[in-house]
This record gives structure tokens, C-alpha cells and sequence, in this order.
């Protein structure tokens, strides 16, 4: 019986778990995760937080049911602290006990995700002060928010955006820190102000082009932020650190695993890195980005459950390719939507693209039909080609519709006057005559054949 081993219990992992045994049942499939639950929606934690749902709505399997209900071992509470690619061998650690494991395997999947990006500024340490990578860090966020009033979020990514809008539900004072000139990079300046309209509008005070420069306590627990902009010190009793996250390497670097110039694992189009037998996925591994034919850092939930599910398919003798992405994303800010696909206007710049854009304001159904609302499109195209690299749709309407839309015309390479002549479905109900994507392609064309 071949065994198969993997590293990580959440999307990647068991995505792939649970693929190579059912391709295979005669695989002997085991999972080691070193936190105490697996299986659970890291994208649910701001509705947890918010008092949505529990934490146990968001966990999907326990080990034991995982392993009844798939076949699948699960030993959680295990760390890995070594791979031994020349034995095929994995040594751990039950961090509940300190007993030392070791687990052989034929083929090995890595899967251990990222961890927090700390800025470099004093008084990370103190208590109160947290980041938000898994359920645990959102448990102990949950009890710290019990008995308090202020809370300051520091970056406005999708993490700082959604927890914005779950502690204003609480009821706290909420200051959001942004170091670049708007909210949610990967978003442009034209459409993330209209988000930042709605944190305003909702109570959330934010400061933009903010550099913080410490973070100060009183009886080692944070009791303010200090800003470069500000007079004095802003007080806070809980900070959220929202300044990112870097692929967790280690473990791979140090059996001799290839590292890509992302900082994450490189892999190939199968999902195997350099080393025969050993494959990774998830958001420690490289993404292929599908416009620019390289690999990129992803952390996305569903771009990790691709991963995961072309890893396992391989390693039970599979050779499937993972395809690429787009970081196709959509965020909830209070009533607001925003979504993004492809390369945003500073994307296509770094990489020396000369593009046409435009942005439309539309309603996202016709207008005498009761509920019509008001959205955004910008799209982004390239001059010379005349290929759709980028859209971005924010408002009260219909958001994440416009943008699978947008995603699927760029995966498959559709130019512009293409896109303009899509047949979308059309009921006053559901859309308008013309629906705001096409009036958006139609607005690109124009200025097309003005240049």
C-alpha cells in the first residue's frame, strides 16, 4: 500500500487528500496538521467574530469525522520539524505532549501555508496586539473584544476591510491605518475611494498614506498607536495587524527545496517542486499568473484548493496542470461590494503594458425595476492587443456576477470587442438592456480609437 503523507489540514491539503484517495481508495492517506482543528473557513472568521456564527460553524470536519467519513488519518496537535528527502521520512512533534513521531512516506505534499508579516515597529509584543492567520488567532481575538471600545486595524487589505466592518457591528470605535494612498491594493485609486466612502459613511475613521511608527502599552499591554501624521498618540485597546503575510518556507528550505524568487516554493505546472517525489501547494507554493506567464505570490482560498486538488490527482499517478490564475477576489464592505480580476493599472505598469481604461457608473438592473442599484466597472485593456487584463467592479449592486464574467473573458484571451458583444442574460428583475460590463467595453472601445 503506497503511502501517501501530507503537511497542512486545511484547503490545499485536504483538497488534496481527499483527491488522491478517491482516485486511488488503495492509498494509505495521512494528513499532519500542527494546530488543533483542520477543515475549517479561514474567509468566515470576520462573521465569526462579528456573532454571524460560531466557531464551530466554521469547521467543516473534526479529524475523527474526516477520517471516517474520507479514509483519511488526521493526526492533529503534530508538528513537523524536519523532511528527510534521502529516507522518505517526516520527523514531528505532538505539541500537546512532546512525544516524538516519525512518518515515512512514497510521495509527500507540502501544504503549511503562510504566517504573519510583522511590521517593523515596537510593540508588536505587547498583549492585545494580534494578527489573524488562522481559528486560533480569531478565538483569542474574540475574547479580547469582550470588555472593549477602541480598536484600531492596522492595514486596509481585504482582512483590515472585513474586520473594519465586523467591529463596527460590536459596536467599537474602529481607526483603520493605511500606509499607501487608498484602501485595498490590487484596487485602483478611481475605484477604492468609493470604498472608502462606505468606511467613512459607516462610522470608521481612516487614515491614509499613515505611517505607523509604534505601537505603545501601559503594563505590557497596547494601549495606542503612534503615526507619523498624528499630534499625539491614538488610543487603542486591541490592534489587529493587518501588514500581510509571507509563504511559511522552512521546512522545505531546509530539505533542500527549491525556493522561487517569490519567496514561496517553486513548483511546476503538476505541482512538484525539485525534488523527486515531493510536491506543494497552497499558499506556501509559487501561483502561475496566467496573464503574466509567471509565477506570483497568491494567497487565495480557491486558488489553493485548485492546487491541492492537481497535487493529489498527481500524486495518485495523475499528470494534471494547474492552469493558472487571476487573483479573482470579491470583498463585503458594509453594503458595499468590490471586486477585482487580472491586472489592476499599477500591475500593468510594473510590467511595462500599455493599456487603455475606463470606468462607468451604471445601475446593476433596469432602472424603473423596484431595487436597482448603483455599481462601478473599470476595465483595463491592452493598446497593442486589445485583450481585457483587468477589471474591477465596487457598489450596491451586483458585483461578484460582473467579475466571473470578466475573469472568464481574460482566461480565455478575449479582446475587447469581443467582450462588448458578449449575450449576457437579460430580465429587468436581473440586468439591464445593457449590462454595465458591456457599457464599460463599449467605453474602452471609444477611447481606443481616439489614441
Amino acid at each position: 500500500m503506497e503511502k501517501i503523507l501530507i503537511i497542512g489540514g486545511n484547503a490545499a491539503g485536504l483538497t488534496a487528500a481527499s483527491r488522491a484517495k478517491r482516485i486511488d481508495p488503495r492509498l494509505s492517506v495521512t494528513v499532519l496538521e500542527k494546530g488543533p482543528h483542520i477543515s475549517y473557513s479561514t474567509c468566515g472568521i470576520p462573521y465569526f467574530l462579528a456573532k454571524m456564527v460560531t466557531a464551530e460553524d466554521l469547521i467543516s470536519y473534526t479529524p475523527d469525522s474526516f477520517q471516517k467519513e474520507r479514509g483519511i488519518v488526521v493526526h492533529h496537535h503534530t508538528r513537523v520539524d524536519e523532511i528527510s528527502p534521502s529516507r522518505k521520512r517526516v520527523l514531528a512533534t505532538r505539541t500537546d505532549t512532546g512525544e516524538r513521531a516519525e512518518f515515512s512516506y512514497e510521495r509527500l505534499l507540502i501544504s503549511t501555508g503562510v504566517k504573519p508579516h510583522l511590521p517593523e515597529i515596537p510593540g508588536t509584543g505587547l498583549e492585545n496586539v494580534f494578527t489573524i492567520v488562522n481559528l486560533e488567532d480569531a478565538i483569542r481575538i474574540n475574547e479580547a473584544l469582550a470588555n472593549v471600545e477602541r480598536v484600531s486595524i492596522i492595514g486596509a487589505g481585504y482582512v483590515g476591510l472585513e474586520m473594519a466592518e465586523c467591529l463596527r457591528a460590536l459596536g467599537k470605535n474602529v481607526h483603520l491605518y493605511e500606509r499607501r494612498p487608498h484602501v485595498l491594493p490590487g484596487m485602483d485609486a478611481d475605484m477604492a475611494q468609493i470604498i472608502e466612502y462606505e468606511l467613512q459613511r459607516f462610522g470608521v475613521r481612516l487614515s491614509l498614506s499613515a505611517k505607523v511608527l509604534a505601537l505603545t502599552g501601559s503594563g505590557g499591554r497596547v494601549s495606542g498607536v503612534k503615526a507619523a501624521s498624528g499630534l499625539g498618540i491614538d488610543p487603542a485597546e486591541v490592534v489587529v495587524l493587518d501588514t500581510g503575510v509571507v509563504p511559511h518556507v522552512e521546512l522545505a528550505r531546509d530539505a533542500g527545496i527549491q525556493i522561487g524568487v517569490t519567496g514561496a516554493i517553486s513548483v511546476n505546472a503538476y505541482m512538484e517542486t525539485n525534488v523527486p517525489s515531493i510536491f506543494a501547494a497552497g499558499n506556501c507554493a509559487e501561483t502561475f499568473c496566467a496573464i503574466r506567464r509567471r509565477p506570483v505570490l497568491n494567497t487565495i482560498g480557491t486558488v489553493a484548493a485548485k492546487q491541492g486538488r492537481v497535487a493529489g490527482e498527481n500524486m495518485a499517478a495523475g499528470r494534471t496542470k494547474f492552469l493558472g490564475a487571476l487573483g479573482t477576489t470579491v470583498v463585503k464592505v458594509f453594503d458595499l461590494a468590490a471586486a477585482r480580476t487580472g491586472l489592476c493599472t499599477e500591475d500593468a505598469a510594473a510590467e511595462r503594458i500599455n493599456v487603455v481604461s475606463a470606468r462607468i457608473e451604471a445601475l446593476d438592473r433596469t432602472s424603473y425595476y423596484p431595487g436597482a442599484r448603483k455599481i462601478w466597472v473599470k476595465l483595463i485593456a491592452d493598446r497593442e492587443s486589445r485583450k481585457l487584463l483587468g477589471a474591477q467592479v465596487a457598489g450596491y449592486g451586483e458585483a461578484s456576477k460582473r467579475i466571473d464574467v470578466a475573469a472568464t473573458a481574460i482566461t480565455s484571451g478575449m479582446r475587447v470587442e469581443e467582450l462588448a458583444q458578449l449575450d449576457l442574460a437579460y430580465s429587468p428583475p436581473y440586468g439591464s438592456l445593457w449590462d454595465p460590463l458591456l457599457i464599460a467595453a463599449q467605453t474602452v472601445l471609444r477611447r481606443m480609437s481616439m489614441c
